[in-house]
C-alpha cells in the first residue's frame, strides 16, 4: 500500500481532503476533476440521448459500457462535491481517492473535447512549447489564478493543463542546471582549499 493511500484511509471521515495527482502551479487537481466531471459536451449529451432511447436488448456491449461510464462519472461528480465533508462515508471517501489515483484525467479531458477543439489545442500547445520560458510562465501563472481558471473554456483549460507541465519541466531543468553549476563551483573551491591547506607555502 502506498503512503498517500494510507494517509487517505487515516483521514477518511476527518473532514480533510487527501488529493492525488500532479500539482503544477496553483490549479488543484481536485478542482480540475470537478470541472471536467461537471462538463458534458453537446456531442456526449446527444450520444447518451440516442442510447437511452434504445431498449436494453437493442444495446451492444460497447454501448452499455458507454452508458455505464457516463453514469459512473455522474456518480463520481456527486461524491467529489462532498469529498472531505461530513456528508461522505469512509467507503465513499476512499472511492473518490481511488478514482483520482487510478483514472486518468488526461483521458477524461480528451474524451470530452471535440475533434475541432483537439486540433486547436494541438496548435496552441505546439506554439507555447517553443516560446521563451518567461512568456510561457507568464501565460501559465495568469491563467492559473483562481478567478481566471474558473472562466477558462474547456479547451483552454486543457491547453493550460498541458503547458503547465511544459513550464514545470523547464523550471526543473533550470533548477537542476543551477544546482549542478553550484555543486561544480563548490567542488572547485573545496579542491582549492584542500590544495592550499596541504601547501601552505604557496600563495593563492
Amino acid at each position: 500500500m502506498n503512503f498517500n493511500r494510507e494517509m487517505a484511509i487515516v483521514m477518511a471521515g476527518s473532514g480533510v481532503k487527501v488529493i492525488h495527482g500532479e500539482v503544477m502551479g496553483n490549479v488543484d487537481p481536485y478542482i480540475e476533476w470537478i470541472k471536467w466531471l461537471s462538463y458534458v459536451p453537446k456531442f456526449q449529451k446527444t450520444r447518451i440521448q440516442e442510447l437511452s432511447s434504445k431498449t436494453v436488448e437493442e444495446l451492444s456491449l460497447d454501448e452499455l459500457d458507454e452508458i455505464r461510464a457516463y453514469k459512473s462519472q455522474i456518480r463520481m461528480l456527486g461524491l467529489f462535491k462532498i469529498y472531505g465533508t461530513d456528508k461522505i462515508s469512509k467507503e465513499e471517501y476512499m472511492e473518490v481517492f481511488d478514482f483520482m489515483e487510478k483514472q486518468s484525467i488526461d483521458k477524461l479531458m480528451l474524451n470530452k473535447l471535440s475533434t475541432e477543439e483537439l486540433k486547436f489545442a494541438k496548435e496552441q500547445i505546439q506554439y507555447f512549447s517553443y516560446v521563451s520560458s518567461k512568456e510561457l510562465r507568464k501565460k501559465v501563472e495568469e491563467e492559473q489564478k483562481e478567478d481566471n481558471y474558473k472562466n477558462l473554456s474547456m479547451v483552454d483549460s486543457y491547453i493550460l493543463h498541458i503547458i503547465s507541465r511544459i513550464d514545470y519541466a523547464r523550471s526543473m531543468a533550470e533548477l537542476d542546471s543551477k544546482i549542478k553549476a553550484r555543486l561544480a563551483e563548490n567542488d572547485i573551491m573545496l579542491r582549492k582549499s584542500l590544495y592550499y591547506a596541504a601547501n601552505p607555502h604557496i600563495k593563492e
